[in-house]
């Protein structure tokens, strides 16, 4: 009924319900003939919604829970009455995610990754062992959204593509309801999480498992306006393909000392929020097609994969926190190599230092204005350092004189002019003067490098980002642009690389609007050739393998 009220209140329905369940939920009521566990989830299902289900075995660890039998007969309990629930018919299906925020240290079965695989897989089985299969259950990796220091990594946790259909986590805005906390926007919040579980696994659909953000709490003002704040949450992940949704924690709960009201549901009220942002939202029940034999997926990319030869360009991407995460290729299975290197707010970018054919790190660090450059896709100190042009220049990375080894020149975007340099500095010192310059473009566009005629020789092209406005020279000389063009929208991040390894470059954009990468293959308008979903990061760049 809560559910039905909900959807008349706000004009939109939701595609999941999530509760929360312990596996002695039903102790004493058996021989009564009455079940939590079937009441809790058939609620879900009446108000046209499929259950998310978080189960926990109270007080046990991970340890007891995966490796010994103590606890296998009350996971068979819990299992029958989930059965009880599915057997009710109607198409009644369910998603479950065992022991939810395992990676955190405020759990009993939480920072230890090894233990959480067994534990999570327990239930797997158990469930497997009586006969429930995929088309009733799917099962949910939920981990929180950032792992404690001292427990290990997300990936850690992770208990195999076998046992996993959904991937999910928890991730709150706590606002400035605690000492240190502040409020943060929705990207800050899911993000990150999204990026981590992606690159686990691409191909899985994410589901929110838990979030929110205050609309009020006992140690005073929360920072921010959750209506606003749940708005721009659904505007936030409506361009992200391999989200499916998400569960908001409509509960008031103290924690720490702290009360803190999260409902933007309260019957009769509803956040405007929530009734702006439910609007257009997708709504699909029963997800007849998540319950389909066999394994369940989404896809990250559209078009042909560019590269066929294993020479092309890949792309890099940097979070906030300056780990990088480099694509081995264009393509959804691509491994991703995963580093640290230099601070936030650094300009990153990569080039081939040392001519050995692999693209390596390079940072900007414009607090300092020096350069750091790095000889291997590691974490670790700069092998190179050198002091980089004038405040408010922009680092030209490319190979400018066919030696088969990129260098750092200069944009000076206040005098829309390049300044050539065909060496790169060294112990710290200055990076030398230009050997060449010449002026090119209109101040205030964004400049990109490339060898667009596939001479050997790198030349710099201009991106107007206000308008998507793309024009370049096949020489480094003063001139009109041999080639222009439109391509992308207003605000794309422009790439340019051998993304299908014929010998020279074409652009790409990076949205980051939709975490997408748009690959062009002709240097010309139109749609793109290939696209691929990558994730939400500030900084994008060409990793190229030359």
């Amino acid at each position: 009924d809560d559910l039905n009220a909900l959807a008349a209140a706000a004009g939109g329905r939701v595609t999941f319900g999530g509760t929360f369940h312990h596996v002695a939920e039903n102790d004493g009521v058996g021989t009564r003939g009455f079940s939590n566990t079937r009441h809790m989830l058939d609620e879900v299902w009446q108000g046209k919604a499929t259950p998310f289900a978080n189960v926990i075995v109270s007080g046990a660890s991970a340890w007891a829970i995966g490796n010994t039998t103590t606890h296998d007969a009350k996971i068979n309990v819990w299992a029958s009455h989930v059965e009880q629930y599915l057997d009710m018919g109607g198409g009644r299906t369910l998603i479950i995610a065992p022991l939810q925020e395992g990676n955190g240290n405020w759990t009993s079965y939480g920072c230890s990754p090894t233990n959480f695989k067994a534990a999570y897989k327990k239930f797997v089985d158990i469930f497997r062992s009586r006969g429930i299969d995929e088309t009733k259950v799917r099962w949910a990796f939920a981990p929180n959204g950032w792992t404690p220091p001292g427990c290990g990594s997300l990936a850690s946790y992770y208990p195999g593509d076998s046992y996993v259909d959904v991937l999910s986590f928890s991730a709150y805005n706590f606002g400035d309801c605690f000492a240190g906390s502040n409020w943060v926007p929705p990207s800050w919040v899911v993000d990150g999480p999204i990026n981590e579980l992606t690159a686990i696994n691409g191909t899985k659909p994410i589901v929110i498992a838990q979030t929110g953000a205050p609309k009020s709490c006992s140690s005073g003002s929360t920072g921010g306006d959750q209506a606003q704040w749940v708005r721009d949450l659904f505007n936030h992940l409506r361009g992200k393909d391999n989200v499916a949704g998400f569960v908001w924690f409509n509960l008031p709960k103290t924690e720490n000392g702290v009360f803190m009201d999260w409902r933007l549901w309260d019957n009769p009220w509803v956040s405007q929020g929530w009734k702006d942002g439910i609007q257009g939202a997708d709504y699909k029940w029963p997800l007849t097609d998540w319950f389909a034999p066999g394994p369940l997926g989404v896809s990250l990319e559209s078009g042909t994969r560019p590269c066929s030869s294993g020479t092309c360009d890949s792309v890099g991407l940097v979070d906030p926190g300056g780990k990088w995460w480099l694509w081995s290729a264009l393509s959804a299975d691509a491994t991703i190599n995963k580093f640290y290197f230099g601070n936030p707010g650094d300009i990153a970018f990569m080039g081939d230092w040392n001519g050995d054919g692999t693209a390596t790190p390079g940072l900007y660090r414009q607090s300092d204005g020096f350069v750091y450059l790095r000889n291997s896709n590691t974490q670790g100190n700069a092998n190179i350092t050198f002091f980089f042009g004038n405040p408010g220049d922009y680092p030209l990375i490319g190979d400018f004189n066919h030696d088969g080894k990129d260098t750092v020149s200069i944009y000076r975007q206040s005098e829309a002019k390049v300044y050539v340099v065909n060496a790169l500095g060294q112990n710290g010192g200055g990076l030398g003067a230009a050997e060449s310059s010449f002026y090119f473009g209109n101040p205030g566009d964004s400049p990109f490098v490339g060898d667009f005629d596939g001479d050997g020789i790198d030349t710099v092209g201009l991106h107007r980002a206000s308008t998507g406005f793309v024009y370049f020279r096949n020489s480094l000389t003063q001139g009109n642009a041999d080639i222009q063009f439109f391509y992308g929208n207003p605000g794309d991040v422009i790439l340019a690389g051998d993304w299908d390894g014929d010998g020279d470059d074409t652009v790409a954009v990076y949205r980051p609007a939709t975490g997408k990468v748009y690959v062009n293959l002709e240097n010309s308008s139109g749609a793109a050739d290939y696209t691929l979903s990558v994730g939400s990061f500030p900084i994008a760049s060409t990793w190229g393998r030359r």
